[in-house]
């Protein structure tokens, strides 16, 4: 028993090495077995070795004197072999492993844009170099670490892992290195349908890419933009961060001018979906003609006039968003069809197209309209109002708020000095009296441009007075706004807590909410009022 000992049958006779190459399986020849009497002394165990493609490759074999010999001497050979084996399987499966990797990787390189995929915890498994350019970190270092501590927004791909849903086309602005890009990630799924990671494709923005995102806007407004402590506006703005934390639709009411769509912007800015794109749509402003295929984009060919190509609609630019809707009231009943199906289905159908796009979209709707009456009237889908209608949030007029007046007064006049080139602009208490008389039919809008064109009227260093007022003229019909015909606001306020009693027959909790305020404050006001 030496290196280069021969065993083979033909060599040696029976043994347990020879007769196990020859009979391919394993075998134990003891003592007197072995066909060479000078062999007597020994007892063997052998088991031949396969390689994965089930070719022989050599035999384990432990051999020494009966007398000494463990029974159980086979079964540990057997069990070794069997370990043995399956490292000649896991060796060839990395083989072919590292060989697929370095093809991956080299493929990846000769890719223009940036490639990263994640596995399903949200770790970094593959980084080309032009995506840790874009990102500006190393791609050694950023194999294996988690993408959090890699992008400073990675808002996308934790999503897609979370909800398995595509968000495709997004500009987004790299903060580690200002690359502007736009970004797609597709979840990674097994036979199963089981998401187990994510892939993101980075693409530098070009200009020409622009056409397409016409009519996407960046939500810049944020719950601190919101001017007003009033009580109103306390219980708006706690309702708003509600509806930011969660993923309902929203339906904002108030009159036009009362900054529906700043509390969209915040509401968008203050959720998960703050790195996404927020789309806002004027439905009063379109023809009736052209709101379908704004919002649901069409195929070539739709119809005369048609692009060619066709058109991506609101809602697919919306994907992965928000989508603000505002004065929703305007919207024709057959596009309130189509626009019910998005928000239950999450699916939408161009023009002319016979398939359907899966949409991820969070819907913020607006309107100075009494949807339910809109409803009652027939002007309005009762199915889509509920739908709608599950957080609502009424913003108060101008004239329900005027203890925020002083507070907006300030805010534009210095936000309006900076465009206006104004400098040092002192506001006289007579000039905020004077625009506490008038009840804004306009509300926000009127007072910004009313405090602009008085800005226009002094130099540097000038004062704001009453006389560099100009309100519109009162509406035919109406008394004229004079200071001895207006109202207190004591008297304003218990007359509509009064009016709002009668209508809800006492019911304390649908005035309070009717009126925006809480049932505490409610309770206290009508104490004070002395209503009975």
């Amino acid at each position: 028993m030496c290196p280069g000992g021969e065993w083979a049958e033909i060599a040696k006779g029976t043994n347990a090495i020879g007769t196990a190459i020859f009979e391919k399986k394993p075998i134990q020849i003891f003592a007197r077995e072995h066909f060479c009497q000078p062999h007597h002394f020994l007892a063997g165990a052998a088991s031949p070795i396969f390689d994965p493609d089930g070719e022989l490759v050599g035999v384990l074999d432990i051999t020494g004197d009966y007398k000494a010999f463990n029974p159980h001497t086979l079964s540990l050979v057997v069990a070794a072999v069997s370990a043995i084996e399956n490292q000649l399987r896991l060796h060839k499966t990395t083989s072919k492993l590292y060989v697929s990797y370095k093809f991956t990787n080299m493929l990846l390189e000769t890719v223009s844009d940036g490639i990263i995929s994640c596995d399903s915890n949200g770790t970094i498994t593959q980084l080309n170099s032009y995506a840790a350019k874009l990102i500006g970190v190393d791609s050694r270092f950023a194999i294996g670490k988690h993408v959090a501590n890699v992008i400073k927004k990675p808002g996308a791909l934790l999503q897609v892992l979370a909800t398995g849903v595509e968000y495709k086309d997004h500009e987004t602005l790299m903060e580690e290195t200002g690359k502007k890009v736009n970004q797609s990630v597709s979840p990674l799924r097994d036979d199963t349908g089981r998401v187990i990671g994510a892939l993101a494709i980075l693409k530098v923005f070009k200009e020409k890419q622009a056409g397409r995102r016409a009519g996407s806007l960046t939500a810049k407004y944020v719950f601190d933009d919101i001017i007003g402590e009033s009580e109103t506006m306390l219980v708006a703005k706690k309702w708003a961060r509600i509806a930011a934390g969660s993923p309902s639709t929203v339906l904002l009411t108030g009159e036009s001018g009362t900054g529906k769509e700043l509390f969209a912007q915040a509401i968008h800015n203050g959720s998960a979906r703050k790195d996404r794109p927020f789309i806002a749509i004027n439905c009063a402003a379109l023809p009736d003609t052209l709101i379908e295929s704004e919002l649901f984009g069409y195929e070539e060919g739709s119809f005369t006039g048609s692009k060619k190509g066709g058109q991506i609609g609101k809602f697919e630019l919306a994907n992965g968003g928000t989508i603000f809707l505002d004065e929703i009231g305007d919207i024709p009943l057959y596009t309130q069809v189509k626009l019910l199906r998005v928000i239950q289905e999450k699916k939408l159908s161009r023009i002319g197209s016979s398939g359907e796009i899966s949409v991820d979209i969070r819907i913020i709707a607006a309107t100075h309209k009494d949807l339910k009456e809109e409803v009652h009237k027939g002007n309005f889908r009762k199915d889509l109002y509920y739908r709608l209608n599950v957080i609502t949030i009424n913003i108060a007029s101008l004239r329900e708020r005027m203890d925020d007046l002083p507070f907006l007064v300030v805010h534009f006049v210095n936000k309006l000095s900076v465009k206006l080139g104004r400098k040092n602009i002192s506001i006289s208490d007579d000039f905020t009296d004077r625009l506490k008389t008038y009840n804004w039919p306009g509300n926000i809008r009127e007072l910004e441009n009313a405090i602009e064109r008085a800005l226009n009227m002094i130099p540097d260093n000038g004062i704001l007075t009453p006389d560099l007022l100009l309100f519109d003229s009162p509406v035919p019909g109406r008394s004229e706004e004079r200071v001895s015909e207006v109202k207190s606001l004591k008297d304003i306020e218990k007359d509509a807590i009064i009016h709002a009693l009668n209508l809800y027959k006492g019911n304390i909790l649908k005035v309070s909410a009717k009126l925006g305020v809480g049932r505490n404050t409610l309770y206290r006001k009508i104490k004070e009022y002395d209503i009975k």
